[in-house]
């Protein structure tokens, strides 16, 4: 098995930044990765059968923010992370990231999700891989979800346009 400690270097940041685009709550965020990374330390051995850990990772991540949302009836509205933000950033700059998260929220979670992997700068390949979605549907897919971003903000922030 590939050293823990490496797995886990390589892929905290990753999964945190997921769960956070998914959930929002710093503390559930933190405990949505640790229970993955307890699952993954739980399999042991096992993990040699695991062909691409980070993959893994991001989908283990994935589907534990979704039964966090689930079980805390939150499935279609995501609370924001304001505290999430720099000091030094603008209000300016504040206030499109919260309406970008918002038009984010307003998508269904298997939509948000491939924004998300996309956001984080993985190829179509690999977020096939992930979402377990053909190889030749994750760009259409992507594209939908991105216009149906893209009209949100132009109905709810038309003056951005």
């Amino acid at each position: 098995m590939k050293s823990f400690e490496k797995i886990y270097e390589q892929n905290y940041s990753m999964m945190y930044r997921v769960a956070a685009k998914m959930i929002g709550d710093e503390d559930a965020v933190r405990d949505i990765v640790q229970e993955v990374f307890v699952c993954l330390y739980e399999k042991g051995k096992s993990t040699d059968e695991i062909n691409n850990h980070s993959a893994w990772l991001y989908k283990a991540t994935y589907f534990k923010s979704i039964d966090y949302l689930k079980a805390n009836k939150r499935f279609s509205k995501l609370e924001t992370v304001e505290n999430r933000t720099c000091q030094e950033e603008s209000y300016e700059q504040k206030e499109v990231k919260k309406i970008i998260r918002n038009a984010l929220n307003k998508l269904d979670p298997g939509n948000r999700f491939l924004v998300v992997l996309y956001s984080e700068g993985l190829s179509y390949k690999e977020i096939a891989e992930i979402t377990e979605i053909n190889f030749a549907s994750v760009g259409k897919t992507l594209s939908r979800a991105l216009k149906k971003m893209e009209k949100e903000l132009k109905v709810e922030y038309y003056e951005l346009f």
